[in-house]
């Protein structure tokens, strides 16, 4: 049987990641080792955790291939909120830069925004309509 432990973000600057999920999305920080390039954080039902890219590239033996490369998103973090604007007007004020407002589909009976966290994850806000 499987369960769900959390979610980590391979992350090439550890202290802005941080920094952002601990200071702009104001998540609960349950360990913080910027030494050995760890973090955690309770965000609602969810654990998110942060590691160094660099040393995970080493642990799994990948090292040599390409840190970057140009792609389209091939993962999202989403989050539910009670009040997509309201929770983008409060990270607007904090300087947060979006790409996208926040749009409505009646089709899915949702509204949605998304940003980039300093590593450029893509992040999305998830509001239920109903």
């Amino acid at each position: 049987m499987i369960g769900f432990a959390y979610t980590r973000l391979l992350v090439k600057d550890l202290k802005a990641c941080f920094d952002f999920y601990k200071d702009v999305m104001e998540f609960d920080v349950t360990v913080e080792d910027e030494k050995s390039g760890y973090a955690e954080f309770k965000a609602g039902d969810m654990r998110l955790s942060l590691f160094r890219r660099q040393e995970m590239a080493q642990m799994i033996g990948n090292a040599d291939k390409p840190e970057n490369a140009e792609c389209q998103d091939k993962v999202a973090l989403v989050f539910t909120v009670h009040d997509v604007d309201q929770v983008y007007h409060k990270l607007r004020h904090k300087g947060v830069n979006f790409t996208t407002e926040p749009m409505s589909n009646p089709y899915y009976g949702i509204k949605t925004a998304y940003l980039r966290d300093p590593d450029g994850n893509l992040i999305g806000l998830y509001q239920s309509l109903d």
